[in-house]
């Protein structure tokens, strides 16, 4: 049984100094859909990243609480599969926890006929990680002054993919297009791989950076990131540099008609991830995420003497 899900021997002993290095460990867990993405991927036939995907937005939640992923698990619905396409995904699941450094725990299938039309698939994932309770992300007070940095991201992330299919009446031929803008299809900008966030994440801590805040920009648009970002309780003056957010998204803005507001509140706006950070360690924050690979964008200051947030133009 230890070796069908891969919990090898040497994963078991690191597992347990892990446990034993911690003042209060605990395990965490989160589990995540893309249907907006796959239902594009599998209109243009090109789900042999998907499994990835959902890997990764797993793994970034968990990333965001300051834990450290442990093993994945996938639900796979549909009518009936075929060999070749589940395999891919597969395939596909297995190559995201290999990179992201966890186990790939299987994944279960399940056949609903009358659920699901003729080659539409599902997909959920489940991630088991690990944390000490009293290093967790989150719980820390914020400061008036606090800086709030984003990470950025692939591509839209799982709900503006819904958003844009709906508004742009998204086909496959009009995906096919190639955008000099874009340096690519529509089809390809749309399909760019989910970050996985988790490594940068683990070395400002390791660095001792205190995060004391942190949120993947993954369920909602950018505006409701932040809110959940700010405990729902306090204000932020925001300010993100057009030179900052990529070249797709002012092609949803102008195709789809919406307005910066709207854009906000359905679109990630090329952030992946947001963190908030003291004054005194933003320099060495951004220093710590740019040696990581990273390139992250100062996008203001935590205000905790109101509750809106007020974007700057």
């Amino acid at each position: 049984m230890r070796e069908k899900f891969g919990f090898k021997k040497l994963q078991n002993e690191v597992l347990l100094e892990q446990f034993r290095t911690m003042s209060q460990p605990a395990l965490v867990s989160r589990s995540n859909g893309i249907s907006g993405k796959l239902s594009l991927a599998v209109e243009m036939e090109q789900t042999g990243r998907i499994g990835h995907d959902l890997v990764a937005a797993c793994v970034n939640d968990l990333a965001a609480l300051g834990a450290k992923s442990l093993f994945f698990y996938a639900n796979t619905s549909c009518v009936k599969p075929t060999a070749e396409k589940l395999q891919t995904l597969e395939d596909s699941m297995e190559k995201g926890c290999k990179e992201a450094g966890i186990t790939f725990a299987g994944n279960d299938l399940m056949e609903l006929s009358d659920k699901y039309a003729y080659d539409d698939y599902g997909l959920v994932g489940f991630a088991v990680g690990i944390l000490d309770r009293k290093k967790k992300i989150g719980t820390a007070r914020l400061t008036d002054g606090d800086v709030i940095i984003g990470l950025s991201s692939g591509g839209l992330h799982n709900h503006g993919y819904t958003s844009a299919k709906k508004q742009l009446f998204l086909s496959k031929a009009a995906m096919d297009v190639y955008y000099e803008s874009l340096g690519m299809t529509l089809g390809q900008a749309l399909l760019r791989p989910t970050k996985l966030y988790q490594g940068c994440i683990q070395k400002l801590s390791g660095a001792g950076i205190e995060i004391k805040s942190c949120i993947q920009v993954a369920h909602g648009g950018l505006d409701r990131a932040l809110r959940q970002l700010l405990h729902e309780t306090y204000g932020a003056v925001v300010k993100q540099r057009m030179d900052t957010v990529p070249p797709l998204y002012a092609m949803l803005r102008q195709d789809g008609n919406f307005s910066m507001e709207q854009m906000r509140t359905t679109f990630n706006m090329g952030i992946g991830m947001l963190l908030i950070v003291s004054e005194n360690n933003a320099d060495r924050a951004a220093e710590i995420l740019e040696e990581a690979g990273e390139e992250p964008i100062f996008l203001g200051l935590v205000e905790t003497d109101r509750e809106l947030i007020r974007y700057i133009e």
